[in-house]
């Protein structure tokens, strides 16, 4: 239940109080002064009611002061020098609801200002509440009880609202860490699909064979190759020489690059899976680095003919 609907509530209480205790003076003896008290009480509670219900905040401490004077002006004469009444808890439990400790403290010692003014010189101020340690004590602890109360929930509250901002600062942490990534994920996403439109785009203009005369194909290798690249090369290229019954293979390497012993190694596959098919492989476009890397790789082109250029193996085949 919210605060607001509380406060409401009890002040509705307590003007159904008012109401009660103005009915029950005016059956009784209507020439007392508790009846225009109550009457008075009566009316200013519905205002501070109507004040609330508009937004006046302060209409609380109004409220709190109103019911104070209230109680100790309309406390029957009896029951200020002879007698204890628990009318006079009123408006500390009042100011426990509606305000802060410092308003059950100040309300609790303005209604025993207030009786102890009624009280009078004649009875050196002395009412029944404070003239007996045994009332006083009880009426101090019961305040005391308020007091601590209304401390245990306001530092409750301050806890909870602490605590809800960090949970808040907490989720907009969250919310823009889930942002963050969504967005760099949404970003890999897109650079992912563009570097697999680049592979297909290279896969689909990457030739492996080019035909250059009846059984003679030429396989250009061009741009940096890794292992992973040369296989499929080799792959592609012997699936290409026995589908067009190729006599001679010619593996064009000038336009490769980094060259390494892995993809050395490819290459002596690919001669040796040509051979295996019945083509015969020339390999032309050997650099003096790509022949060191080779040699340092022991790798051997058994009966591939070596020769400068593309032209060079199709004069010889010619």
């Amino acid at each position: 239940m919210a605060r607001r609907q509380i406060v409401t509530m009890l002040l509705i209480a307590q003007l159904v109080g008012a109401v009660t205790v103005t009915i029950g003076q005016m059956l009784k003896d209507p020439r007392e002064p508790a009846f225009a008290i109550g009457l008075v009480a009566t009316l200013l509670g519905i205002g501070i009611l109507v004040a609330y219900r508009r937004g006046w905040e302060a209409a609380l401490a109004v409220n709190i002061v109103a019911v104070t004077v209230a109680v100790g002006l309309g406390t029957p004469e009896k029951f200020v020098r002879d007698y204890s009444a628990l009318v006079v808890l009123v408006p500390p439990a009042v100011a426990q609801v509606l305000a802060g400790p410092r308003w059950v403290v100040g309300s609790a010692l303005g209604l025993l200002a207030i009786l102890s003014l009624r009280a009078g010189p004649q009875d050196r101020f002395l009412t029944a509440y404070i003239n007996d340690l045994r009332t006083f004590g009880s009426f101090a602890l019961v305040v005391a009880c308020m007091l601590l109360s209304r401390l245990v929930a306001d530092m409750a509250l301050r806890e909870a609202t602490a605590n809800g901002a960090r949970a808040e600062e907490a989720l907009r942490r969250a919310d823009a860490q889930a942002h963050e990534l969504r967005v760099q994920a949404e970003a890999l996403r897109e650079q992912n699909e563009r570097q697999q439109r680049l592979l297909a785009l290279v896969a689909t203009l990457e030739t492996p064979a080019v035909a250059l005369a009846e059984g003679v194909l030429l396989a250009p290798i061009v741009g940096p190759v890794d292992a992973g690249r040369a296989e499929a090369l080799v792959a592609r290229l012997v699936r290409h020489a026995s589908e067009q019954r190729a006599r001679l293979v010619v593996l064009d390497i000038a336009g490769a690059s980094n060259v390494n012993a892995e993809v050395a190694q490819a290459l002596g596959r690919a001669v040796e899976a040509l051979r295996l098919i019945g083509c015969r492989v020339a390999i032309s476009g050997l650099s003096a680095a790509t022949a060191s890397v080779l040699a340092e790789s022991q790798v051997s082109f058994n009966g591939a003919l070596t020769v400068r250029t593309p032209r060079e193996a199709l004069e010889r085949e010619v």
